[in-house]
């Protein structure tokens, strides 16, 4: 079967065997935001190209393709939800050349004020992830533009919630004065376990980001650790707000896997780091397999 993770930004194939192993992949800056006009099945054919052998015939994707942006909207699926939960929400995709595309369905939870939140591709993530660890209970961390922490108890997501997170970093490190004050980024881990340490103290979010202009004008910081430092301030209040609990598997890419890998350690939390495309993989798979037996 084929694996698709069809974003915002990039589009990422996987070309896999029976047992659900990679057997090749591909990527190309296709997301979904670059498409014209409603023409999703060029692009994905482009990607395919080669890949036309029939155990091929069988697609399924998860992620922005399936949103309101993308190439059909498939509708959310409320939690509490499970992996079969997924493979009912399954929408088939008009694509010809005798093959069958399925698009995933995202998430939407509601937490105890009412207020709705949502997810696309993460859920498949989390499902292989858990699938993974062997575990059948624990919190999921998936870092990111828009970061989703999930809630998974006996193999079921009860919950989630999204924090903005890196989008928040790139909006000040490129739009406000604190980003005006930033050398060229190097990688300081001191200051980023800086930050962090600020975000446990009093004050707030929006008191302690000053710090990153005011430790500048003091000379306790140069321009070159001020991201990291942001960072950590940042990730350290996404954190401490989500009241996380061991144990932790963070799923997504391992250089910024592994800053929140060292965040939690601040806090005394181990955690286990699966790489993101992996879990994706997993979770598509198992999702097919599932929708499979399902119509025997």
């Amino acid at each position: 079967m084929i694996a698709i993770d069809w974003g915002t930004t990039h589009l990422r194939a996987y070309r896999l065997n029976a047992e659900g192993s990679i057997q090749s992949a591909k990527a190309s800056p296709t997301g979904i935001m670059s498409i014209a006009g409603s023409d999703f099945e060029t692009p994905l054919c482009e990607i395919l190209a080669d890949w036309n052998e029939a155990p091929d015939r069988e697609i399924l994707m998860s992620g922005m393709v399936g949103s309101r942006q993308g190439w059909i909207e498939v509708p959310y699926v409320p939690c509490p939800a499970g992996l079969s939960d997924l493979a009912a929400g399954l929408r088939p995709a008009p694509m010809g050349g005798g093959r069958r595309v399925l698009i995933c369905p995202g998430l939407v939870c509601r937490d105890r004020n009412g207020v709705p939140d949502v997810l696309r591709g993460e859920e498949v993530q989390i499902f292989g992830a858990i699938a993974i660890s062997t575990r059948r209970t624990a919190t999921i961390c998936l870092p990111g533009t828009h970061s989703k922490h999930a809630l998974v108890h006996d193999n079921t997501i009860t919950g989630f919630t999204t924090h903005m997170t890196g989008e928040v970093f790139a909006v000040l490190r490129e739009h406000s004065i604190l980003g005006r004050l930033m050398a060229p980024r190097r990688t300081d881990l001191d200051a980023f376990d800086d930050g962090v340490r600020r975000a446990r103290q009093q004050g707030g979010l929006l008191h302690h980001i000053f710090a990153v202009r005011t430790r500048t004008l003091m000379n306790e910081l140069g321009g070159a650790s001020l991201a990291d430092y942001l960072s950590g301030i940042l990730i350290g209040h996404e954190l401490g707000s989500a009241g996380l609990a061991a144990p932790v598997l963070v799923v997504g890419a391992p250089e910024l896997g592994a800053l929140y890998q060292r965040a939690l350690g601040h806090a005394g939390i181990e955690s286990e780091l699966i790489a993101g495309d992996v879990a994706t993989v997993r979770g598509l798979h198992a999702v097919a397999k599932l929708q499979e037996r399902e119509l025997k």
